[in-house]
């Protein structure tokens, strides 16, 4: 019997996430959390990618984690920013359709249902960009969108190494490495405008700790396994209500206040989502 629980659980993670990394950036720079993040996952991986090391796949590997974990996590940490989770999250999961067009160019046969989808997304999108009240959402959704393209171009690599052959712990790892490598010398370069908050204590660290650790590493190697057991395409259909449950979240905990119009706008995209990949 195929067993969902993985991806949902993987799902919840990635709901919560974003809603307290709003919270974070109140504190860090985008480019020292990001830092903190890839960095950490790094250090929680080191041991096992050395027992399961192999170099297959890591030419490939390494770019995608500076395309996907450097750029584009750090433009979907901006778009958090500037709009929040409940509008940026259902924003950036179009990648996932974005993965399903990318086929078009690649002479792939791609299905009228993507299409339909995309028209749903576009829609999606259209209702949350006019959603806000007070501050223009535009650049925030502009900085979503950009994400969700980085995140394409990198699924597209990941699945180059993985296919190669490469072990899933040591791409994982060879990712995160290669996004806090090239993190470390952005703050580097730029350490007159970045900041690090000084009066954290052990408690507030040990929280935002496991926050990342539970996202870029529990919630990474769920999906993999999730793959591994029901399938790639169940695998993201389930992952892909983690937008709307960060919506519900954001309200439930008093975090954010989505309106109606943005939950109309989350659901019509995690329906397209669901209809790009179900199809």
């Amino acid at each position: 019997m195929l067993n969902p629980a993985y991806a949902l659980i993987a799902a919840l993670i990635w709901a919560f996430s974003p809603i307290y990394y709003r919270g974070f950036l109140g504190r860090f720079d985008f480019v020292s959390f990001n830092f903190l993040r890839t960095s950490t996952a790094s250090a929680v991986l080191i041991l096992p990618a050395i027992y399961y090391w192999s170099y297959t796949g890591l030419g490939f590997a390494v770019p995608s984690g500076v395309i996907t974990l450097a750029c584009g996590d750090s433009l979907f940490l901006l778009s958090i920013r500037e709009t929040g989770a409940s509008v940026a999250a259902p924003v950036v999961y179009t990648y996932v359709l974005m993965v399903q067009l990318v086929g078009v160019a690649l002479g792939q046969v791609i299905p009228y249902a993507n299409f339909v989808a995309a028209v749903m997304v576009m829609a999606g999108v259209y209702i949350l960009s006019k959603g806000g009240e007070g501050k223009p959402r535009a650049k925030g959704i502009a900085l979503a969108v950009s994400a969700g393209v980085f995140w394409t171009i990198g699924q597209e690599l990941i699945q180059v190494a993985t296919g190669a052959g490469g072990s899933i712990i040591a791409v994982t790892f060879a990712r995160n490495a290669s996004a806090a490598a090239a993190l470390g010398v952005a703050f580097l370069l730029t350490r007159k405008r970045r900041t690090w908050p000084s009066r954290l204590s052990a408690r507030q660290y040990g929280f935002i700790l496991v926050i990342i650790i539970s996202d870029l590493v529990l919630g990474s190697v769920l999906f993999v396994y999730s793959v591994s057991t029901i399938g790639v395409a169940l695998s993201v259909i389930l992952t892909s209500v983690s937008p709307l449950l960060t919506q519900v979240f954001a309200k439930v905990l008093g975090k954010e206040s989505p309106s109606t119009r943005d939950f109309v706008g989350g659901i019509l995209i995690v329906a397209a989502l669901v209809l790009a990949v179900g199809l």
